[in-house]
């Protein structure tokens, strides 16, 4: 099933009312859709990127979005997902 990703949905800057979907804990400080198409690609899961786009709850960023294949996972499980393997890589990165 194909999904799409805004980064404010696992953005802990953003407040659920401006998008985010998942707690604070969960979530990691200011995502780029660049570092969820990594995370995506190093665990091989089909996505496509979209640059130049704008989540419509702040319309004045480009912050473009991601459109991948889940298997098996509702939509918020596989925000963790992404989330844990964007604040690992992150930790990795820093070593």
């Amino acid at each position: 099933m194909k999904t799409i990703i805004w980064p404010v949905y696992i953005n802990s800057e953003h407040t659920r009312g401006e998008g985010r979907r998942l707690s604070i804990e969960e979530s990691v400080k200011d995502p780029k859709v660049r570092e969820i198409s990594q995370v995506l690609r190093k665990q091989k899961i089909e996505h496509q990127v979209e640059h130049s786009k704008s989540y419509p709850g702040s319309w004045w960023e480009n912050s473009g979005y991601i459109i991948a294949e889940r298997d098996d996972m509702t939509k918020i499980e596989f925000l963790r997902m992404i989330a844990r393997l964007v604040k690992s890589s992150r930790i990795t990165d820093k070593n």
